[in-house]
């Protein structure tokens, strides 16, 4: 990073100076821990951003440049398990979307099976009244029959 006095960002209308800028720590392995001034409006990895800076001190201090690999270790490890957490709940997301699908399916398939069941319940109910209707109706025949004797019972006897 080099040092500049006054910047003008023509694509957002501002002046970058000392009295508009905020104190900053640098986080880069070379210069980490390092304290400079900074473009408030400044955006990592932007093309349009302001670029003004100024350092503070002169150079990175020993225990900044033994501990920022350190911290970039750290911070890698840290995202790496951001990443993987994410992940993991992004399959928890799939399980759980994936056992709703099976359970609509299941309940459909359970009112499906209840719906059969009461089709043979009625069947069964429309059986049960035509087998009580045909016995009363034989009933009655057999005691009419013999009540009034109108039929003799002959055997048929084969030559």
């Amino acid at each position: 990073m080099s040092s500049a006095t006054t910047y003008e960002s023509t694509s957002t209308g501002h002046m970058c100076d000392m009295d508009r800028c905020v104190e900053r720590t640098s986080l880069s392995i070379r210069n980490f821990g390092r304290r400079f001034y900074g473009c408030q409006q400044w955006a990592p990895d932007s093309d349009q951003a302001c670029k003004f800076f100024k350092w503070l001190d002169k150079n990175t201090c020993p225990r900044g440049r033994a501990t920022a690999p350190l911290v970039h270790e750290r911070f890698a490890r840290y995202k790496a398990d951001a990443v993987a957490a994410r992940n993991e709940r992004d399959e928890a997301y799939a399980r759980e979307a994936e056992a709703w699908e099976l359970l609509r399916k299941a309940k459909r398939k359970g009112e499906k099976s209840n719906l059969k069941l009461r089709i043979a319940e009625d069947k069964v109910y429309k059986y049960r009244v035509a087998l009580f209707l045909s016995c009363t109706v034989f009933g009655v025949y057999f005691v009419f029959s013999n009540v009034f004797g109108g039929h003799c019972h002959t055997q048929l006897r084969l030559p």
